[in-house]
């Protein structure tokens, strides 16, 4: 066997273990979810600002509802303009951003017409990575798949 059959079996040992990955149990993004809750309640009640909201959502968080809630924000955050002169369109962002907090409450997911309507904008959220090593490798594979 020469050089490269060798190369060539290791890489396709590697390629075959990936693809048999044991599954994986489902992550529990309750505890999560209560604590966006509550920052977003501190965003409505006024006692933060919607970018210092936004940097302490929870590090590296994949669940669907927890970013759908973070470009609620966004979205309350950049439509500041027009809010400002339409009464009843700030309502109706507070009132939804209200709902997402309530939902958060006792950690239920958000419902996935909520959660589609903002995947047909984003693919993902932007919410930061944990610092440290095991952050920068998360930035860089990120950075790499795009």
């Amino acid at each position: 066997m020469d050089i490269i059959e060798l190369i060539n079996n290791f890489l396709n040992n590697i390629h075959t273990r990936s693809m048999q990955k044991k599954p994986q149990k489902p992550v529990d993004y309750t505890k999560d979810r209560q604590y966006v809750g509550h920052i977003i309640i501190n965003v409505l009640t006024e006692r933060i600002k919607v970018k210092d909201a936004l940097l302490l959502f929870p590090k590296d968080c994949h669940d669907e509802s927890v970013q759908t809630a973070w470009h609620a924000l966004c979205h309350f955050e950049a439509d500041e303009d027009i809010s400002s002169k339409d009464k009843l369109f700030l309502q109706e962002q507070l009132d939804y951003l209200e709902f997402i907090a309530f939902t958060f409450k006792d950690g239920k997911e958000l419902p996935q017409n909520i959660i589609d309507s903002y995947k047909q904008y984003h693919e993902e959220a932007l919410i930061p990575h944990r610092s440290g090593l095991d952050g920068i490798v998360k930035k860089l594979f990120k950075n790499i798949n795009t």
